[in-house]
Formats: structure tokens, C-alpha cells, sequence
């Protein structure tokens, strides 16, 4: 689940930021690509909620979060314990373009985004 929360929210970073790129972009039909971006934005937001939910009902909560040169670090709470959860970039980039595609219905495999 943490691993979850951290990637959504970096995800919805991630499509902000992008929808703030293409608002300067010059494009042909900006309201279909601006819509797209709106259309992942709502799944991954709704995702992040069911997360959310079950990281309470668990009793875990995210307390610190870091973007390092390596990597995203996350601290977070688990019945009164601290842990600790890291993953590199690479890593990162993969897995949200897994969850990017699952949202469009892409299948990584064939269109060999990994290769």
C-alpha cells in the first residue's frame, strides 16, 4: 500500500506537470490531449483514495516523503513503528508507465515499451 500511495501521488505530480506543459504547447486539437491527461488524472486520483482508505483502516500512515538523485524515499507509520521505503528512478518511471498503459488499456508487452 505505501508503495502504492507513493507512486499515485507522483503520478499525479507527474500529469500536472505535463498538463501545465501542454497549456504552452503549440497543438493542433489541445482539448483532446488536455481531456486524456484529465481522464488519468480522475483514475489515479480515485485509485489514490481506495489506497488512502486502506492504508487507514491498516493503521499506516505516510509522514515524510523525499525526492533524492537516486530515487523517491517515503517514512511512514505502522501500529506505533517507523519504517522506511525507497525505490530508485528507473524503477519508478517503469511502474507508473505500467500504470499509465493499464489506464489506457495499452499492453506494455506488445508495444514494447520495455525493450
Amino acid at each position: 500500500m505505501i508503495k502504492q500511495y507513493v507512486l499515485l501521488s507522483l503520478l499525479l505530480d507527474v500529469l500536472e506537470r505535463d498538463q501545465r506543459a501542454l497549456a504552452s504547447a503549440s497543438l493542433k486539437l489541445p482539448q483532446v490531449y488536455k481531456g486524456l491527461i484529465r481522464l488519468l488524472q480522475n483514475a489515479a486520483a480515485a485509485d489514490l483514495a481506495r489506497v488512502r482508505q486502506g492504508m487507514r483502516e491498516h493503521g499506516l500512515k505516510v509522514f515524510e516523503e523525499r525526492r533524492t538523485k537516486l530515487g523517491i524515499e517515503a517514512r511512514y507509520l505502522c501500529r506505533g513503528y517507523t519504517y522506511e521505503f525507497s525505490m530508485l528512478w528507473g524503477l519508478v518511471k517503469a511502474e507508473l508507465i505500467r500504470r499509465l498503459c493499464a489506464y489506457l488499456g495499452i499492453d506494455v508487452r506488445k508495444e514494447g515499451m520495455f525493450s
